[in-house]
């Protein structure tokens, strides 16, 4: 059925690309970075990830929490929580293990930059990694995510009562936090987290507020609010871009005005990608996109979240170790580009391997056991997320014909994606 795969696919295409510019906005200096949304308005990938996560605790955990399923609800976000916080630390030590390994070998000590406190002070950041206290560089955006879903069951019992209480509670938190300077410490270096979870838990609870109304019917159109959207990414790309050239300065003088700072959310970034983000619901964007080859690849990139995010940030990790050696090959550029081009092959590949061993797994529990290998079974909800238009679908969940066999994904299973209704998954 046709449409109910585009909900689906709206969620999982999103959230590949999005993983995708995290990775190339990562690696050391590329041509690709050149192209990627932070280059054409305030927002970047990450807004784009967190109002996702927030839009999939909504449609998972909240559906769940609201049909009295209370316990079950909290315990998945929970255990949720749980499996990113491993695979935090399984990033954080990995990415230790390959700054400390290269050190070693090509004996640059510049290497361990990145390394630094633990080599200096094993124990206390050791500890310190283990709470989340210490975070890596561009290994710090799980924290916020584990974070954001220990503060799920608060957010969802405010919109039990009612959707606009949660999102005033949440402005109200925002607020404060820009208004204190509130933000969580480090340790044993001192400083603030890179993304600061009180005020991006706002980005996530208008996720969640966004979600609650998909489920219902969908977001309205309004041609005022449209327009003014329209007026609002276009400004930001004149300015972002030095109005496409031809004003040398212009973002260098405005961002000091502006309020773009990402640690604590700017206002700025918040606007803006809140107005890219309803022009993408309302312009029919992703039915175009969906004509593409790039779409099923990315959509299954995006299903896989996790683990392919996991890859992402151990490979621009070695890409940073790798370009300390980039001085040996005569086309720096090209190289810089086949690492990107590389790292984003791998990125598919490991998705294409899950996709393949779960179906593989299903169909050796099918032959086991008869009696479950019927197709799943549908859930009705009358939504589509970022399609080209608001109408309503009748079904939540596509059937298997809808992807290639390659892109099924068992639900149940701890790598689905967290708008499968019986698995609580989500990328990083």
């Amino acid at each position: 059925m046709a449409a109910p795969a585009k909900r689906i696919d709206g969620i999982d295409f999103w959230r590949g690309l999005a993983l995708l510019m995290i990775f190339i906005d990562h690696v050391p200096e590329n041509v690709f970075q050149h192209v990627t949304q932070k280059n054409f308005g305030f927002s970047d990938a990450a807004e784009l990830f967190v109002f996702l996560a927030g839009v999939s605790v909504a449609l998972a955990y909240g559906t769940r929490f609201f049909e009295g399923e209370t316990v079950g609800a909290v315990r998945a976000v929970l255990r949720r929580a749980f499996t990113l916080y491993w695979v935090q630390i399984l990033i954080s030590l990995l990415i230790i293990a390959i700054f400390v390994g290269a050190a070693a070998l090509w004996d640059e000590n510049d290497l361990l930059e990145d390394a630094d406190a633990v080599v200096s002070n094993p124990l206390q950041t050791s500890a310190g990694i283990l709470a989340l206290l210490h975070q890596l560089e561009n290994a710090n955006i799980l924290p916020l995510y584990i974070a954001l879903l220990l503060m799920t069951p608060l957010l969802l019992a405010l919109a039990r009562r009612d959707d606009r209480l949660m999102l005033a509670a949440s402005a109200g938190i925002y607020l404060a936090a820009r208004a204190f300077s509130l933000n969580l410490s480090t340790w044993p270096v001192e400083g603030t987290w890179f993304f600061n979870p009180i005020s991006w838990q706002l980005i996530f609870a208008i996720g969640i507020f966004a979600g609650r109304r998909l489920k219902r019917g969908g977001i309205a159109y309004d041609a005022r609010l449209f327009a003014a959207c329209l007026a609002v990414v276009a400004i930001a790309a004149v300015v972002r871009t030095d109005a496409f050239g031809y004003a040398s300065g212009l973002w260098q003088d405005v961002r000091d005005v502006l309020d773009c700072g990402k640690t604590d959310l700017g206002f700025a970034r918040l606007v803006h990608f809140l107005a890219l983000a309803y022009i993408v619901y309302h312009s029919g964007l992703t039915g175009l996109m969906r004509r593409t080859r790039a779409f099923l690849p990315l959509c299954l990139i995006g299903r896989y979240g996790l683990p392919v995010f996991a890859t992402g940030t151990v490979l621009s990790a070695m890409g940073e170790v790798v370009e300390t050696r980039s001085e040996a090959f005569s086309h720096e550029v090209a190289f810089g580009a086949a690492i990107v081009v590389g790292g984003i092959l791998m990125h598919y590949l490991v998705a294409r391997g899950l996709a393949a061993w779960r179906d593989k797994s299903r169909a050796q529990q099918s032959m086991m056991n008869p009696a479950h290998s019927a197709p799943l079974s549908f859930r009705k909800s009358p939504i589509v997320l970022w399609s080209e238009t608001s109408r309503p679908v009748s079904h939540i969940c596509p059937s298997q014909k809808s992807y290639p066999r390659a892109a099924v994904v068992q639900s149940g299973q701890d790598w689905c994606d967290e708008d499968r209704h019986r698995s609580l998954d989500l990328s990083s």
